[in-house]
């Protein structure tokens, strides 16, 4: 198959730039776009009726740090990135609202060993899996 816009989906931990080197290079061979998109979580909103505290500096925060970081490990690709997308909010939508936005037809995710249970109620991915409207690579980290 030929994809035309190659999206990686990384978090940034220790398995990021292996994950990057591998899109970029699965983006090389078929001539595809290449963009990366990251979610930070979206704290305020998920402690909304729980907390009555303001977290917009924590946020900001951690959104100038995850620029930070992203611009570091994308330091070393030696192909253009076409897009860099960093949301704010629900892994499974905002990467979902990437991949629609952006006409993706190949998704990479990197996916960590699991048990069932973890599988079952805490995997970012599942929900992904399910949704996603393009081909879907995980890549065993």
């Amino acid at each position: 198959m030929h994809y035309k816009h190659v999206m990686l989906a990384v978090g940034l931990d220790m398995d990021a730039s292996s994950l990057v080197y591998k899109a970029e290079e699965i983006a090389v061979s078929n001539g595809a776009k290449l963009s990366i998109i990251h979610v930070d979580m979206d704290i305020a909103s998920f402690y909304d009726g729980i907390l009555s505290v303001d977290l917009s500096e924590h946020e900001d925060a951690a959104h100038h740090n995850s620029v930070a970081m992203m611009r570091k490990l994308l330091d070393g690709l030696s192909t253009p990135i076409h897009k860099h997308l960093l949301y704010s909010g629900t892994i499974e939508d905002e990467v979902y609202r990437g991949v629609i936005e952006n006409n993706v037809d190949l998704l990479v995710m990197g996916h960590h060993k699991s048990n069932l249970l973890t599988q079952m109620f805490l995997s970012p991915s599942e929900p992904l899996v399910r949704a996603m409207p393009c081909d879907l690579l995980l890549l065993k980290l």
